[in-house]
């Protein structure tokens, strides 16, 4: 049975061909002429067949040697390219890239710089998992997660990306129907729609009573444990809502909606998005390439955090 050859052994030989001698293969390969001669005679006798007629002034490849070449050009081209490419593999971008965040902020601004994203990165493959609640990324084989947090998670490795801002807004339709309020506690009076267990109690303080801090009711025309049918609620004018500076600010800017200022308060900076990995995966190209698309000045959080710092 023959004894495997070496890609070194392979390589000589078609070295030998292109410079028409073992001295220029010897040069080439940077060996001396008889360690040529030597590898050869070894690759001749483990495949039993002449692969070099040789003269005293020449040599050609045998039919053996001419098939072997042909062969192992195609060969040692393969092999390089699968090398290139290994010490490629953590500087290109590719292949799937698995990211969780909340279903308003992902429906809100994702698909945006996802597009963006991948006009760069075109052979990375975006797997978007809309969940609100914190995702165990070992668990769910997740590459980051998007999170808005006031204190991100101590077992993940953590790229504060904005602060996030919460405003009471309301549709100019509304505030002209039913007035404007100056104060929180004016609210009692107007419609609010509710978010349950997100939207902050409105609590008044008066000194002048026995029990200063005490908790007032508003109507709640509409509840839902979801911000973006808030929204749609506020754009309709159907009363005031509290909503984060992600979904409001391009309504603020249109004039579809107007920000509050309650008791000389417009906004209360209480949160701030994160991007959440494990630092083992961040020498991952496509981890990587995100994480920096995500802090570069073009994104969205730029122009609500200029939008919300106007009015303040």
């Amino acid at each position: 049975m023959p004894i495997p050859l070496t890609i070194k052994q392979i390589e000589m030989l078609v070295k030998i061909s292109e410079g028409k001698g073992l001295s220029e293969a010897a040069r080439l390969l940077n060996l001396s002429p008889s360690a040529v001669s030597k590898a050869l005679a070894v690759m001749e006798e483990n495949l039993g067949v002449p692969l070099i007629q040789r003269t005293t002034r020449t040599f050609q490849l045998t039919d053996a040697g001419e098939y072997f070449v042909s062969r192992a050009t195609e060969l040692l081209k393969e092999f390089d390219d699968i090398v290139n490419t290994t010490c490629g593999y953590f500087n290109h971008p590719h292949g799937a890239l698995r990211i969780t965040c909340s279903v308003a902020f992902g429906y809100a601004h994702l698909v945006d710089i996802f597009n963006e994203y991948r006009k760069k990165h075109h052979d990375v493959e975006l797997i978007l998992d809309l969940d609100d609640h914190l995702t165990n990324l070992n668990e769910n084989n997740v590459d980051i997660a998007l999170r808005i947090t006031a204190t991100p998670p101590q077992n993940y490795a953590a790229r504060k990306l904005s602060k996030i801002s919460w405003l009471y807004c309301a549709a100019p339709d509304y505030l002209a129907r039913c007035g404007t309020p100056t104060r929180r506690a004016e609210l009692v009076s107007h419609d609010c729609l509710v978010y349950p267990g997100l939207t902050p109690p409105l609590r008044i303080t008066d000194m002048t009573i026995a029990h200063p801090h005490c908790d007032i009711k508003p109507r709640t025309p509409v509840q839902a444990n979801s911000s973006l049918l808030l929204l749609k609620a506020a754009l309709s004018g159907q009363g005031i809502a509290w909503l984060p500076s992600y979904l409001i600010s391009q309504h603020l800017e249109s004039g579809e909606l107007v920000a509050l200022k309650l008791d000389g308060k417009y906004a209360y900076p209480t949160h701030s998005l994160y991007a959440l990995y494990f630092p083992s995966k961040f020498r991952n190209p496509k981890v990587r390439s995100f994480i920096d698309f995500l802090v570069e000045e073009n994104q969205p959080w730029h122009r609500w955090e200029k939008a919300i710092d106007e009015l303040i």
